[in-house]
């Protein structure tokens, strides 16, 4: 008896370009723009040279017709810089679509090795074809749309995707004018409002007039996405300063109403009252105490720290940057797990430092910043069961992730990376496979229960871009595979697994100790992070 052939799924082709040519392309341009100080017989022929270069690596049509028409724009310095904006969204255009190809050609994969005997697999076949299909025509608007975009100049709407996407900075946004309607918002900013417009708003502002905005709305600006960093470390730090004053008379007041209620033992419900006084008292020094060395971490001699978001409210919302992310070459975001709360920022905080110090082991050369990301409201271990809390995180880390690329300042875009640990790694998951996206060029995964997707290229990175471990006595090994997706270190999951150090037998319940012990200084885990970060994988 014979057995027919192994399907074959049929994919027309991949493009045929190369994303870190193009990118090249783009720091070459950048580079000019950084040099070019008059039409000079060299300067000129350097111009005219890179502007084929680049071209001659778009493809549809794009060298010929952009070549000629690029040396005649006047303002070269505008120009460049939306060049190279051009390159490096054409290329991110390009990576997006091979990591949903690589996905379609995955799942294909995965329902041969599963089907029963020679199951026909037509219909699965007819569907991925047809979403390949969806896929490649976007890719062909995108290119069309960088053709005429090199063509015709700037348009409203491909400045604010590029914004959007971190290509160009608000002040970069300025050479262009006119060209972005709609990109100011009617009075103050808002979280409704993109990072990119935003950061836009901050930089029309004069000086007197930035002033006079933090004077009047430091509420709003002191946690609002898109707001330089060392702005709202000011803002953050006065507040702080109010917090701290609040907690001390708050403090003293309870002090006051447990000597009462100590002195009223003798009565009938003077018992409780004492006890009840004295828990009160007892949370409020807890949280005094936390901001208290808060406030002596951030003003420590050789400290280089940026507050970026405080509120002591419920489980509330601490944002640490362990160096400046708006100057950095690489920056790092870390997304903590369960039970994690505003009053977790110390700890937080030294496991920044240690990624901070990995990655300047890996490259001492570069600038780094690792931020320790308290935004949301993270799961006591029974909601860590289920899907609310990183869904009801989504927003915000997206909106984190846009504000970092719209607030930076250096000529080229930072190598951004998103460390999830535990129940954040959830987090990371569902925020890179959401309609927001997740603007990052790595990601990582320790001590991951799942992130929520069954193979990385559904997270819309190539698998080489997500990186994850588990240790081996890390107890969350005995609850993956189970309500978060895929085991993020199994095989077929298709991510760059690294190794950790098997980490300490025992510990606290639930998941011992080995589940925190990916930051400790010396680790396996730690050194990786590190040369992730610093964009050494």
């Amino acid at each position: 008896m014979t057995t027919g052939s192994t399907p074959v799924l049929g994919l027309p082709g991949d493009i045929d370009a190369d994303p870190s040519t193009i990118r090249s392309g783009a720091e070459s341009l950048i580079d000019l723009r950084l040099s070019l100080t008059g039409q000079t017989e060299e300067t000129d022929t350097r111009f005219r040279s890179s502007a084929g270069e680049f071209t001659d690596l778009l493809a549809w049509d794009i060298t010929t017709a952009a070549a000629d028409e690029l040396i005649l724009w006047e303002d070269t310095t505008r120009d460049l810089t939306y060049g190279a904006a051009v390159l490096k969204q054409w290329a991110q255009d390009i990576e997006d679509y091979r990591a949903k190809r690589a996905n379609i050609e995955d799942r294909f994969a995965t329902a041969l090795a599963e089907r029963v005997a020679d199951e026909p697999v037509d219909l699965l076949k007819e569907m991925l074809l047809e979403e390949h299909q969806g896929y490649w025509s976007t890719l062909m608007e995108q290119a069309e749309e960088a053709s005429d975009s090199l063509r015709n100049g700037p348009s409203a709407e491909a400045l604010e995707r590029m914004a959007q996407a971190g290509l160009l900075t608000g002040t970069q946004l300025s050479y262009f004018g006119d060209s972005y309607p709609g990109m100011l918002p009617e009075g103050l900013p808002g979280p409704e409002d993109h990072p990119s417009t935003v950061n836009n708003w901050w930089n029309s502002l004069d000086e007197t007039e930035q002033q006079q905005a933090l004077e009047d709305h430091p509420e709003l600006l002191r946690d609002l996405d898109g707001i330089p960093a060392t702005v709202r470390d000011q803002l953050n730090r006065d507040h702080l300063d109010e917090e701290i004053a609040r907690l001390e008379d708050e403090v003293a007041e309870a002090e006051r109403e447990r000597d009462e209620a100590m002195d009223a033992l003798n009565d009938s419900s003077g018992g409780f009252g004492a006890y009840s006084s004295q828990t009160d008292l007892n949370d409020l020094r807890d949280e005094l105490d936390t901001l208290t060395r808060l406030h002596e971490n951030l003003n420590a001699e050789d400290a280089d720290r940026y507050l970026l978001a405080l509120d002591t409210d419920a489980r509330g919302r601490a944002i640490v940057s362990n160096g400046n992310p708006d100057t950095a070459d690489n920056v790092a975001t870390l997304v903590p797990g369960t039970t994690t709360t505003w009053q977790s920022v110390d700890t937080q905080m030294d496991r920044g430092e240690a990624l901070r110090q990995s990655a300047v082991a890996a490259d001492n050369g570069s600038d780094h910043a690792v931020i320790s990301w308290i935004g949301y409201d993270a799961p006591n271990f029974a909601e860590a069961a289920g899907t609310g809390r990183a869904e009801g995180a989504v927003d915000e880390l997206s909106r984190f992730q846009d504000g970092l690329r719209a607030t930076h300042e250096n000529t080229t875009q930072s190598n951004n990376t998103v460390i999830g640990h535990s129940y954040g790694s959830t987090v990371v998951g569902h925020t890179a496979q959401s309609e927001a996206g997740l603007n990052a060029d790595e990601i990582v995964l320790v001590g991951s229960p799942g992130a929520d997707a069954q193979h990385a290229s559904e997270l819309g990175f190539l698998s080489e871009n997500v990186h994850a471990s588990t240790a081996e006595n890390d107890g969350i090994t005995g609850l993956t595979d189970l309500t978060h997706g895929a085991d993020p270190t199994s095989p077929d999951f298709g991510a760059t697994v690294f190794e950790s150090d098997e980490g300490s037998e025992g510990g606290p319940w639930p998941l011992g100790a080995a589940h925190s012990e990916y930051f400790k200084n010396g680790s396996l885990s730690l050194k990786h992070m590190g040369e992730v970060i610093a964009g050494k994988h």
